[in-house]
């Protein structure tokens, strides 16, 4: 990964933290988020300060990725419609991580946000920059570019050869409903990138099955998969996974909320462990699902998971 690899927490470290009688120790401990999006990484109230009113509570489960995405465009995304408001959300998800004792994080930067306030990239790349500088001595930000699936890829093309060009952010990402798009027609985008040296990434096996890791994996040569977690249900794809070290950057909370888990006991994090799978965490989208890393480790403790086994996971930051 960009900056040297993820390291793991030492047993004892963890166990000291999960020990305490807060959550003080965990937020204490140096983390890594790797599955986080910039504008959604915001407390809900952040949103209510730039929109000037109050916002309906999302819901704890969404019936499903429509309902999600519905919730996002009618309630947050207005929030967004300026540089000022961009900044502000930017921001307060930084120090909300910075707070939570994450020391570094892959936050990613949607390409369409220029189009969508009819500004040059420059003007966003440059905010990025900024804030990046600004929450510099709190937490290493790896800005990330973010590129939706749903969106021509020649509309996107001109803001991605900017992006980056400008050489401030570390790798990129594809998301968005996994059942659209044609990953043939992203294939560019992952080898310029690549030749510029950054990490690639892309969600799949999210609301998907294996074989959109293995296609993804095929077309794309990326280094991690956002998600991942249909590969459980596929014995041949964990030890293909296990022995090429793809990690798999995972977010509980988020499966949870989207149903397509019933629970922390049988999240398949366990099965992907147990297979010798690289896994990370990442907060997906802390303004709906409001679960930190800190939350995520203590979620995963009290439902069972030994010290032992959260000691497998890559939580701390590159060495």
């Amino acid at each position: 990964m960009q900056g040297g690899s993820l390291t793991r927490i030492p047993e004892g470290r963890l166990a000291q933290a999960l020990a305490a009688a807060d959550d003080a120790g965990l937020r204490a401990l140096p983390k890594a988020d790797v599955h986080c999006h910039a504008l959604l990484n915001a407390p809900l109230s952040a949103y209510e300060q730039v929109l000037g009113h109050e916002l309906p509570r999302p819901p704890s489960r969404f019936t499903d990725f429509t309902e999600f995405g519905d919730y996002l465009a009618a309630n947050l995304f207005p929030a967004t419609r300026t540089l000022a408001g961009m900044r502000a959300l930017v921001r307060a998800g930084l120090e909300r991580m910075a707070d939570d004792g994450v020391a570094y994080a892959e936050a990613s930067i949607d390409l369409l946000l220029p189009m969508h306030i009819h500004v040059a990239p420059e003007a966003v790349i440059e905010l990025v920059a900024e804030e990046r500088a600004r929450i510099a001595p709190r937490l290493r930000w790896a800005p990330e570019i973010g590129i939706n699936r749903r969106v021509p890829p020649e509309r996107l093309w001109p803001s991605f050869v900017a992006h980056i060009a400008s050489g401030v952010f570390s790798s990129i990402d594809l998301y968005d409903d996994e059942r659209s798009g044609d990953l043939r027609e992203i294939a560019r985008f992952y080898r310029m990138a690549r030749e510029h040296g950054l990490v690639l990434k892309a969600h799949a096996g999210e609301i998907c099955g294996p074989e959109r890791i293995r296609e993804t994996i095929e077309v794309l040569a990326v280094d991690a998969i956002q998600h991942g977690i249909a590969a459980a249900g596929d014995a041949r794809l964990l030890d293909e996974l296990a022995r090429r070290g793809t990690q798999l950057n995972l977010a509980l909370a988020s499966n949870l909320a989207l149903g397509l888990s019933s629970g922390y006991e049988s999240h398949p994090i366990h099965a992907l462990l147990a297979a010798g799978v690289n896994v990370a965490l990442g907060t997906d989208d802390f303004t709906l699902f409001g679960a930190g890393l800190s939350d995520e480790i203590l979620r995963l403790h009290r439902a069972g998971m030994p010290v032992s086994e959260l000691a497998k996971i890559c939580l701390g930051p590159p060495a």
